[in-house]
C-alpha cells in the first residue's frame, strides 16, 4: 500500500471516528477540503530530469495550513514546491457543517518547459 493510500485510509478512520460521538440515527456529512487560490511552481532552471513532489497539507478548522509533509521528494523541486504550497488558500473541510481540521496530499508534477525560438522550421 503507498503513503498516500496509507494517508488517505488514516484521514478516512480519522473522520469516522466521530461517529461514536454521533447519535445512531444521524448520518455524517464530510465534505473535503478545496482550494481556492493556487499559485504555479516555477521549474527550476538548473533542473534537467522531470520529477513529481507529493506533499502531505495539514489544515486547521479555518483552512489554514498548519503544516506540510514531504511524502515524496524530487532532487531540484521539493523547495519549489513547498515555497508555493504555502501560498495556496483553502476552503476548509466540514464534518455536518461544522469545520473540521483535515490532511490533504497535493502532488506537484515538473516537467521540463518547451522552449520556442523563432526562426524558420529545419
Amino acid at each position: 500500500m503507498s503513503k498516500n493510500t496509507i494517508g488517505a485510509v488514516a484521514a478516512i478512520a480519522v473522520v469516522f471516528s466521530f461517529a461514536g460521538a454521533l447519535s445512531g440515527q444521524e448520518k455524517l456529512r464530510y465534505e473535503p477540503p478545496q482550494v481556492i487560490a493556487a499559485v504555479e511552481p516555477v521549474y527550476p532552471l538548473n533542473v534537467v530530469n522531470p520529477g513529481t513532489v507529493v506533499l502531505e497539507v495539514s489544515l486547521d478548522p479555518a483552512g489554514e495550513i498548519e503544516e506540510v509533509k514531504v511524502v515524496q521528494a524530487a532532487p531540484g523541486f521539493t523547495q519549489e514546491a513547498q515555497r508555493v504550497i504555502q501560498m495556496w488558500k483553502f476552503k476548509p473541510a466540514r464534518l455536518n457543517g461544522e469545520p473540521v481540521r483535515s490532511v490533504i496530499p497535493v502532488a506537484f508534477s515538473f516537467s521540463q518547459p518547451l522552449i520556442w525560438r523563432p526562426g524558420k522550421p529545419q
